[in-house]
């Protein structure tokens, strides 16, 4: 009976570890490498997918600028490119020149949510809040057009906070290349200056024009056509590329190469709607503004070229000063009465200065 028993015990011992033992997780087989390698890439390209928060996006932008110029081609090349970057979830729809009014209005409307994006000149635009940002037209202040964008670029994060409190947002810089002067009477030299009626954009040309012996009134781009027209003006300035695509030439025959300034026109966002994107979609947008940027810049250097030919082909007599350095001195006092307008004027200057050195 004991040797029973004790078969029994040794035989239920046996089947508690056959159970116990099979019960237990085989050791895995360690990874392969080629799995590793696999494995991360598929975690990368998770990790890269953009975070899609279902919702599309409306970018409603405009220009006063012809849709024909290259600051025109510059925004339908952006808008087309926003779309393509964000895979649709971006959808876009661009105006130009009056089609929503002024550039002040047009301004006043992206500050106000009714449009997410302006192109504008900076002086003209936010300058109205932000008043030193004229001296981005400052007469004979820059050296070149290579410089010039340098600058203007590398500036963007001091004129966004000078600009945060008025609800604009700003990434983008676009020069519009070298100004010249535009008449109905012949200008060959300074003194032929004196007494002309010119239009100027902001109050920094109305000053230029008077150290030069003129008289300057401000007045909308979509209003100078008519104003030489009706003889309401004696002329104007811009570079050629954006006379040409007015075709002021029409009506003024004379352009002196005078290079006495380059302006730009940056992307103004609304700074609201800006932030409310996702941070993957507020990075389309600053890409598509990289790839815009590159893009009107040749454009806009090709196309001030072309613009000079296509004058003289309708009759334009271009004349190369001999006095330009009379010009740049009748200028130079402006400085200091326009760093005597406050320290934002000073210290916005200074930065510009540093910056060429």
């Amino acid at each position: 009976m004991k040797k029973r028993t004790l078969l029994i015990a040794a035989a239920f011992a046996a089947l508690s570890c056959l159970y116990g033992c099979s019960s237990q997780k085989a050791p895995a087989a360690p990874e392969t490498t080629a799995a590793k390698t696999e494995a991360a890439k598929e975690e990368e390209t998770t990790a890269e997918k953009p975070a899609d928060d279902g919702k599309v996006y409306e970018l409603r932008s405009s220009t006063n600028q012809a849709q024909t110029g290259t600051i025109g081609q510059a925004l339908d090349f952006f808008c087309k490119t926003v779309e393509e970057k964000s895979g649709g979830r971006i959808k876009t729809t661009a105006n130009y020149g009056s089609e929503l009014g002024s550039q002040s209005e047009q301004v006043e409307m992206c500050q106000a949510g009714a449009l997410e994006l302006v192109l504008a000149a900076p002086g003209t635009g936010p300058g109205v809040w932000v008043p030193e940002l004229q001296m981005y037209e400052f007469p004979f202040l820059f050296d070149s057009n290579d410089q010039y964008r340098t600058i203007t670029r590398s500036m963007e994060d001091e004129v966004n906070k000078r600009l945060a409190p008025h609800g604009f947002y700003t990434y983008g810089t676009m020069s519009m290349g070298s100004r010249d002067m535009l008449t109905v009477t012949p200008v060959t030299k300074l003194e032929d200056m004196k007494g002309l009626k010119m239009r100027g954009p902001n109050a920094v040309y109305i000053s230029m024009f008077e150290a030069l012996g003129a008289s300057g009134t401000t007045m909308d781009w979509n209003e100078v056509y008519t104003a030489i027209q009706t003889k309401v003006m004696d002329g104007m300035e811009a570079s050629p590329s954006m006379i040409n695509s007015m075709k002021f030439q029409d009506n003024a025959k004379n352009l002196a190469l005078t290079n006495h300034c380059m302006a730009c026109i940056q992307f103004y966002f609304n700074d609201s709607w800006f932030k409310s994107l996702p941070e993957d979609l507020q990075q389309v947008i600053k890409d598509s503004v990289d790839e815009t940027e590159a893009f009107q810049d040749k454009l806009d250097d090709d196309d001030n070229a072309k613009a000079l030919e296509q004058m003289k082909a309708d009759g334009v007599t271009i004349t190369e000063l001999s006095d330009l350095d009379k010009w740049v001195e009748a200028c130079a006092p402006m400085l200091d009465e326009y760093r005597a307008k406050g320290d934002n004027w000073n210290s916005f200057i200074d930065m510009i200065i540093e910056l060429k050195k």
